[in-house]
């Protein structure tokens, strides 16, 4: 049992519990050096090779809060709903080139 936190309903007991994403926010890791990579045998292959990690950007959740499965389809279709407005059609990605077509 818990409580919803969209609807503030108590759920009855058994009832699954999602979490939803309410912040997320950009991340960007540095490069490292890795010493060794082990691989998962132990025999004469397995030998510890020195591996570079490049590092990257990403997405950390900063919050998320428990909600009931209703609420958490609801907020599912919210979020995709904004995703698809937002993003940028494909055809007006790729500007036109007036001398092609001449």
């Amino acid at each position: 049992m818990f409580r919803c936190h969209f609807c503030q309903e108590i759920t009855p007991p058994k009832t699954t519990r999602h979490n939803v994403v309410i912040e997320v926010r950009e991340k960007r890791y540095a490069s490292q050096k890795r010493e060794f990579k082990r691989g998962g045998r132990r025999d004469f292959r397995d030998r510890d090779e020195p591996t570079p990690d490049r590092g990257g950007q990403g997405v950390e959740i900063m919050r998320e809060v428990s909600s009931c499965p209703t609420c958490a389809v609801k907020q599912h279709d919210v979020k995709r709903f904004e995703l698809e407005t937002v993003a940028p059609a494909p055809d007006a990605a790729e500007p036109q080139n007036s001398e092609e077509h001449s």
